[in-house]
């Protein structure tokens, strides 16, 4: 098995860098409402379309490695509302789409689907006790970089679902606990992923929080996840998070979080102890630019396959910028290095991903825009029948009311 020291060091040297931040750490910093101001319900309506050139290394040699190169249509409606209400904030989202190549799609299928609800609550139940919930549903087709969750390759349709709750009890002016519970799960529509891939997921946590000063908080965490698989029990896995970190905002405009510790895992085929880390920034450069940059690092549960363990390293940044009240862009970079360790016949293997995407946005009238998106993926491994490189790029038009 391969030792996780080096990985472990230089990755926690490059998120120590980040600082530290806002919040509850980079799961709140992720997946927490920004309530912001009300937003009355908004419709949208969108239609785009493009090319999908994706080329496996070893596509002919299997029958789940099929490349894509075909033009397509994408349609999508949707719906937001924010009600920013001091003592009850919510918010509630939901969008459906429909994705039909034009040509020959991988396994048999040329329409795909994209649906997604999102659901943010948060009450004030007295001035020491508050509570919140963020829940998140998902029924797509493309994988998700960002969450870790789905598999690094294009696998077809899937179901995620992530819900999370949060009590917060302030005992005094200084000092704060939250205790949480998060509930996650992923189902593949082809039951050949599914037998290896679908699972459910549980966390609980507990944090103390000290504020320093009005702008910087303490933290201590102790987290339990518990993951099980529905076709397989040989990978069912536990583990300990004992963590330390600090929020902190340097101004109104900047602010990060930062965690580190240590994760005790454990499972049927291996037991291991590694650093484990979580770091986020987000920066309103001014009131045109904002930045986001969110790391983590520890065990994944995804695509385990023969191997023992995946140890992995994420890191994302995304930005967006406004030129004027027409034009505006954005970017985002991701970057996964993942370790898997074999045993016995299985060999260890190293990967290295990249999803680099950029986007530009025209509004023609006060609620039709035009769009153009670019992205490009690359995986290189140890295994070079799970290398790929993926091209995509699409125009379209939104129109909101």
């Amino acid at each position: 098995m391969r030792s996780l020291t080096h990985l472990s060091l230089v990755a926690l040297a490059a998120l120590v860098s980040v600082g530290s931040a806002s919040a509850q750490g980079l799961l709140a910093v992720q997946r927490s409402a920004d309530f912001g101001a009300d937003q009355p319900v908004t419709y949208s309506v969108g239609l785009s379309g493009g090319y999908d050139s994706l080329n496996y290394k070893a596509s002919g040699d299997s029958s789940f490695l099929t490349d894509i190169q075909s033009y397509f249509l994408q349609g999508t409606v949707g719906a937001t509302y924010t009600n920013a209400d001091k003592r009850t904030p919510w918010s509630l989202g939901a969008d459906f789409g429909v994705l039909r190549y034009l040509d020959d799609a991988p396994r048999s299928e040329d329409t795909f689907y994209n649906s997604r609800v999102s659901f943010n609550i948060a009450h004030q139940m007295s001035e020491r006790l508050s509570i919140s919930n963020n829940l998140y549903v998902t029924y797509e087709v493309e994988p998700n970089y960002a969450m870790g969750a789905s598999t690094t390759l294009w696998n077809g349709q899937y179901f995620y679902g992530y819900e999370n709750f949060n009590l917060s009890y302030a005992w005094s002016r200084r000092f704060t606990t939250t205790t949480s519970y998060t509930i996650d799960a992923i189902k593949y529509e082809d039951s050949r992923i599914g037998n290896m891939e679908d699972r459910l997921s549980h966390l609980l946590a507990q944090q103390f929080a000290y504020a320093l000063t009005p702008r910087t908080k303490l933290i201590g965490e102790y987290r339990y996840r518990m993951a099980n698989y529905d076709n397989r029990d040989d990978v069912d896995s536990t583990s300990h998070y004992v963590l330390a970190g600090v929020d902190h905002a340097w101004s109104d405009r900047l602010s990060g979080s930062f965690r580190g510790g240590a994760e005790f895992f454990s499972s049927d085929r291996s037991s291991q102890t590694a650093p484990y880390a979580e770091a986020a920034l987000d920066y309103n450069v001014s009131q045109k630019t904002r930045v986001r940059w969110f790391n983590s690092l520890g065990f994944d549960g995804s695509e385990l396959g023969a191997y023992d363990s995946r140890y992995s390293l994420r890191s994302g940044i995304n930005a967006d910028h406004q030129f004027d009240k027409r034009l505006s862009v954005n970017g985002g970079a991701s970057y996964v290095y993942s370790q898997f360790d074999g045993s016995g016949p299985v060999d260890d293997v190293t990967e290295n991903s990249i999803l680099l995407s950029a986007g530009l946005n025209y509004l023609l009238w006060s609620n039709v825009s035009l769009n153009a998106q670019y992205s490009y993926t690359l995986l290189q491994s140890d295994d070079t029948t799970r290398e790929f490189d993926r091209n995509r790029v699409s125009l379209g038009v939104n129109a909101s009311f």
